[in-house]
């Protein structure tokens, strides 16, 4: 007897406090779905991040003030909807007067406000930068701040020792920007679009890559310094595992790296010529005078420069020269590379005089 009067009783508190939920959520327009409180003149904006969950979601619309109360829209969701449920990051436009099932709707179905921006393989990061700024995302002046940032580098994963041991990188993030074509929502903020592009370099580096460089000793960092690299000798991508050979082949020999775009990229103001004073430049990234690599990144290499060095082509070459096509021709020896550099560089330049 004492037992079913404890569920009846329990049974009594339940239904109270629903009837207290349903008169709570009534009270607000008279009507469970009717009109929110905010918004009651014009479209309001929010800005929804990811992985917000249901009460964030209503926090974000009180704050915007699109709704009266979060507690009150949560609720609602929560008795009436499920629809708070699978909500996706982005930028929503809430039309005025919304009532709370309009907004859950909004949220669930309406198309996410986005900008368009292809990255291309090979840029350096003010490159980027400028692209970035060209599709709408802040100012050269926000990325130069940002990447200046040392938590943010830290969060990128930059390590405070180069690619060969040395002290510093001077080029920060430089190269952990994933070149691809994204969509990000318009109201993502220049910091917002820099962590999805270093988000994504990881979704592109596989389990099995990652397995691959302990199996080789070599960091993320390290591959991707030599990845750029790779990515800047050639625009033909079947070359790519042949020029990853020829470097690897270098760095187990102990050979200078010797490439040219390592040297450009040390170069302020380059205007299309690398001169002997910029070969003699004892910059941290000239591969004519430091041994091994650059302490980091010369450029955004794509996931075909990064498999490439993590798996080049087995070859005797040491050298390689361009056949001014964008091929190269590769060399075993140093005598053949000076034949090809007569043949492809002096005679196919004084001919084209």
């Amino acid at each position: 007897m004492l037992k079913k009067v404890i569920i009846g009783g329990f049974l009594f508190c339940l239904g109270v406090a629903g009837i207290a939920s349903f008169a709570y959520l009534k009270t607000s327009d008279g009507t469970f779905a009717g009109p929110a409180h905010g918004g009651e003149s014009m479209a309001t904006h929010v800005e929804i991040p990811r992985g917000a969950g249901g009460k964030l979601v209503a926090k974000r619309l009180e704050d915007a003030g699109v709704i009266e109360s979060s507690r009150r829209f949560y609720l609602f969701a929560r008795f009436f909807s499920d629809k708070l449920k699978g909500i996706e990051a982005g930028s929503f436009t809430i039309p005025a007067k919304a009532s709370y099932s309009q907004i859950l709707d909004i949220l669930q179905h309406a198309e996410v406000e986005e900008r368009s921006v292809t990255i291309p393989e090979g840029l350096r990061k003010e490159e980027i930068y400028g692209l970035l700024v060209q599709a709408g995302f802040g100012s050269l002046d926000d990325y130069t701040t940002l990447e200046k940032d040392s938590a943010l580098r830290k969060e990128f994963g930059v390590p405070r020792v180069g690619a060969n041991g040395q002290a510093r990188i001077p080029g920060g993030i430089e190269g952990y920007l994933y070149p691809d074509t994204y969509k990000f929502p318009k109201r993502f903020t220049p910091k917002q679009v820099l962590v999805a592009m270093r988000k994504q370099l990881d979704a592109k580096v596989t389990p099995k890559m990652r397995a691959r460089m302990k199996e080789m000793r070599w960091s993320l960092h390290k591959v991707l310094t030599l990845a750029a690299i790779v990515e800047k000798e050639t625009a033909a991508p079947e070359e790519r595992p042949k020029i990853s050979g020829v470097f690897h082949n270098r760095i187990k020999k102990g050979m200078k790296m010797q490439t040219d775009p390592s040297i450009i990229y040390g170069i302020k103001n380059y205007d299309g010529n690398i001169r002997k004073k910029d070969i003699l430049d004892p910059h941290p990234y000239n591969t004519y005078v430091i041994k091994g690599l650059p302490p980091g990144p010369i450029a955004a290499p794509g996931y075909d420069a990064i498999h490439a060095v993590l798996y080049p082509e087995e070859t005797d070459a040491l050298f390689f020269v361009s056949r001014n096509n964008g091929t190269h021709v590769f060399c075993p020896t140093l005598a053949c590379h000076e034949a090809a550099v007569q043949k492809w560089q002096v005679e196919y330049f004084r001919k084209k005089r």
